[in-house]
């Protein structure tokens, strides 16, 4: 009878983590983190190959061999805090473009009519000027 033992799968996201984890820590404390991942250090160097080439999201095998250093991981880890930090800001500018089209919708639906403003840019004065 065999026993067949099914492997754990990782995310690409999941691989990603891990490697760079396994990249930032200090020397004499990498056997224990893959230990307590109950991943093989074959099976990392072939996920770190993939990361360094760019083909770890598509999950072909590594073009060529790969070696990324605590200094790349470092920088990749930046990398990702400065797009988060960036979609974040994006989002928000899209929540107030939006916001804006609603108030200009509903400007619109109240009659103010786009040109309404004079030359100046200042709205007409409903009040009659007296000299």
């Amino acid at each position: 009878m065999t026993v067949i033992i099914p492997t754990k799968e990782f995310s690409p996201e999941q691989r990603r983590r891990l490697v760079l984890e396994y990249l930032e820590r200090p020397h004499g404390t990498k056997r224990a983190f893959l230990k307590e991942q109950d991943i093989c250090f074959e099976q990392l160097r072939r996920w770190q190959a993939a990361l360094a080439d760019g083909d770890l999201d598509r999950g072909l095998v590594p073009r060529k061999t790969g070696v990324m250093t605590r200094r790349d991981a470092t920088e990749i880890r930046r990398l990702q805090a400065e797009v988060d930090r960036l979609n974040d800001q994006l989002a928000a500018e899209r929540k107030a473009v939006d916001a804006l089209g609603k108030a200009i919708s509903v400007m619109h639906s109240l009659g103010v009519a786009d040109g309404a403003e004079d030359q100046t840019g200042s709205l007409p004065s409903s009040k009659p000027t007296s000299s």
